[in-house]
């Protein structure tokens, strides 16, 4: 949730973190918190309060197998060994106002993470710690959340999550999501489950390849100065990574100048999940749309863009995609036109299926029900050379084996003579005569976030490639590329929902690779089933089912038996990017229609028959409601049950098409070739271009596009 949503409160924020901040310390002074100290005394105890409804698993727990799971609906099925597992269980540290006991050091664990955060997170998380702590005020309870009892805090949590006062079920929704990440990353937790993070196949470190490093500048080696170039592309992701390789191969000078920092496997293998999480992730992983319902939207920022951080999947667009685009008169965009940059992109990667001892059972059993059922479907085909299946791809390759723009397009872009600049931000495009010439941006000191001066850096042509967010942002903060008033609009972004199933058998589903069989039989009508199984707490994992209380450590005993699957739903384009006047970061705006909510539920249910078809004990849909499901004839509740947008919870991956490319400067930003219509010496070359929804992953489509875009630009300049 946006933290424009909490800003009425901020007053009261500050005012009420004082009165408890002289209160217990007695000095006036003491309210004025350091930097590093981003938490006053109200939002801590609220966080305790909430850390306090996740306990720790008591020691020495049985294994107990799924087959003995009964009881459905009424809660999330934990085992009676579990349900009674009471607080005496729990190690203590530290106490919340009703007596009952914390995790030893679990929300100071919490806390350390959230000073992590950059400042903007950091105030979003403390809104959502006011909002909610005060929301019980206005029930029966009249008081905070952090002064309830224990019950009374799980049942609110529970009621929470079906609440119609939208602020209180989005701050829980987000402060579930945080605590939730670091409760599984617990060693109680781990040990609870078995996970281990130990990939399919096991690593012979003498027979992997070097960590992939390339020069690069950052502050102290780079200083403020001005800098000119043929070609300056502000990214480094799918896009700007394949346009600055394309262009620097056809023998022309480039810059690459990207916000984030550069990191390859030896950084990821010696930092925890969480820091790569909060590092890697643009806001610290908090990214989300403004509407309903709200939509978790996360994004990379790193040299090599979200390719770092993404799943490794990779499909070329499909042929009735590039028809229809085809068909709004663009040309050279037809199937047999683009397979020369599918060609490519896929040869750089190595793209290909997934072997068969990397796969993983959560593969398994969701190809073991799709063939079943007769749907079609195969072995997702990704970017990766050598992986061993460590599922982690969403925290960064711990083998460089995922081939992200980082270990691929810009070593190589590099070696033709373009020059990778890391943790500079663009803030404006550099105008002359109403013709761009370059751009002009800040040097980050990466250890300590602050400003080091200003760098310009002026080019023939520049093109721009922060995504679909924040290239449509940079153009707006400036006034630019408005006549069609198409920019920042039509914005796709594959909003989807993940179901998980439970089964007799042990699986170990996170051991494979993350993403790994997919299931198009209603490509045609929008929606995508994809084999995902995401680490514990991350997404629609199984350690996200909502469960509070001794029934979360029930749930979570049974994370080894489970398998998940997740959709992408084709969605219409409604989103919208704005820029408040008061808020320099842009504010992503985006309603589920109805029409689209219906094919998030038509994923769900056949996901479920999917599963059911495999053998599955019991079907988690997370819907509002519906706790779980054990029949094909149930799925029928699925399908007919009056379930509202603002009903489910979603999580999107593949924002699009909000500068989109068309023939007509009236209807769209750029011409067919990605060159701003109404900006002479600007080109925008990212997934901002893409017509309409790809239906499927887009980053294959994203980078040949950029090829395809870049080889007609490299012919104009030379």
């Amino acid at each position: 949730m946006a933290s424009h949503e909490y800003e009425r409160l901020d007053p009261l924020l500050h005012a009420l973190n004082s009165l408890y901040d002289n209160r217990h310390n007695g000095d006036a002074g003491s309210s004025k918190r350091k930097a590093n100290m981003p938490l006053g005394t109200i939002e801590r105890m609220t966080l305790s309060a909430l850390a306090g409804t996740y306990p720790v698993p008591p020691a020495n727990i049985p294994d107990i197998p799924a087959s003995n799971v009964s009881g459905r609906h009424a809660e999330y099925n934990a085992p009676n060994a579990f349900k009674t597992a009471g607080r005496s269980a729990v190690p203590t540290a530290s106490s919340t106002p009703d007596g009952s006991h914390l995790p030893a050091g679990f929300a100071e664990r919490v806390e350390k993470w959230i000073e992590s955060f950059d400042p903007q997170a950091r105030k979003l998380v403390r809104m959502m710690l006011i909002g909610y702590d005060l929301t019980p005020v206005l029930s029966r309870h009249l008081k905070p959340f952090h002064l309830l009892t224990l019950a009374e805090r799980e049942q609110w949590n529970t009621s929470s999550v079906t609440s119609r006062f939208l602020a209180r079920k989005e701050s829980f929704k987000g402060l579930e999501t945080l605590i939730g990440l670091v409760h599984a990353s617990m060693p109680e937790v781990k040990d609870l489950i078995g996970y281990d993070a130990a990939p399919a196949v096991g690593v012979d470190w003498n027979k992997v390849a070097p960590a992939v490093e390339f020069p690069l500048y950052k502050y102290p080696d780079l200083q403020p100065g001005n800098l000119d170039t043929d070609v300056v592309v502000v990214g480094s992701g799918a896009g700007g990574a394949v346009a600055a390789y394309t262009l620097a191969r056809a023998g022309l000078k480039v810059v690459v100048v990207e916000e984030g920092g550069f990191f390859n496997r030896e950084w990821f293998n010696g930092h925890e999940p969480l820091e790569r999480l909060s590092t890697l992730y643009r806001d610290n992983g908090l990214t989300s749309t403004i509407g309903k319902p709200v939509i978790s939207l996360p994004m990379g920022r790193a040299v090599g863009g979200t390719t770092v951080i993404n799943s490794g999947t990779c499909f070329d667009t499909p042929a009735e995609v590039l028809h229809s685009w085809t068909n709004q008169g663009i040309p050279s965009i037809s199937a047999d036109d683009m397979q020369q940059y599918f060609d490519q992109v896929s040869a750089m990667l190595g793209i290909g299926p997934s072997t068969p001892e990397i796969l993983g059972k959560n593969a398994e059993v969701f190809r073991n029900g799709a063939e079943l059922l007769g749907y079609h479907g195969g072995v997702i085909r990704r970017n990766a050379k050598g992986c061993h299946g460590h599922g982690t791809c969403c925290f960064g390759c711990p083998v460089d084996a995922k081939q992200g723009m980082h270990v691929s397009y810009l070593p190589q872009a590099v070696a033709a003579g373009a020059t990778v600049l890391s943790n500079v931000k663009v803030g404006r495009i550099w105008l002359e005569n109403d013709r761009a010439v370059g751009v002009i941006g800040r040097i980050i000191d990466p250890d300590t976030g602050e400003a080091k001066g200003r760098l310009t850096v002026r080019a023939r042509a520049t093109i721009l490639a922060a995504g679909a967010i924040f290239t449509p942002a940079l153009l707006a903060s400036q006034g630019l590329a408005s006549t069609s008033r198409q920019l920042g609009q039509n914005l796709v972004i594959h909003p989807g929902s993940g179901t998980t199933a439970l089964f007799d058998d042990k699986l170990d589903a996170w051991k494979g690779v993350m993403q790994s069989y997919y299931v198009d039989e209603r490509l045609a009508q929008g929606v995508l089933l994809e084999a995902t199984f995401p680490p514990p707490g991350i997404s629609y994992s199984a350690g996200t089912l909502p469960a509070y209380g001794k029934d979360k450590i029930g749930l979570l005993s049974l994370y080894p038996y489970m398998a998940a699957c997740g959709s992408i739903i084709s969605d219409g384009g409604y989103g919208r990017i704005t820029l408040p006047g008061r808020i320099a970061r842009p504010i992503v705006r985006y309603s589920l229609s109805q029409a689209d909510a219906r094919k998030v539920i038509s994923g769900i249910a056949m996901a479920s028959e999917i599963y059911l078809a495999a053998g599955a004990k019991e079907v988690y849909p997370m819907l509002h409601g519906l706790n779980s499901i054990s029949s094909m004839k149930e799925v029928r509740s699925i399908r007919e049950g009056r379930w509202r947008p603002g009903d489910l919870k979603l999580s999107a991956y593949h924002p699009m098409s909000s500068a989109r490319m068309g023939t007509d400067p009236a209807n769209s930003v750029v011409d067919p070739w990605g060159q701003v219509w109404d900006l002479p010496g600007a080109w925008i070359m990212d997934a901002s271009i893409i017509p309409s929804s790809t239906r499927v992953n887009p980053q294959v489509t994203i980078m040949a596009l950029a090829a395809r875009c870049a080889s007609a630009l490299a012919s104009q300049l030379l």
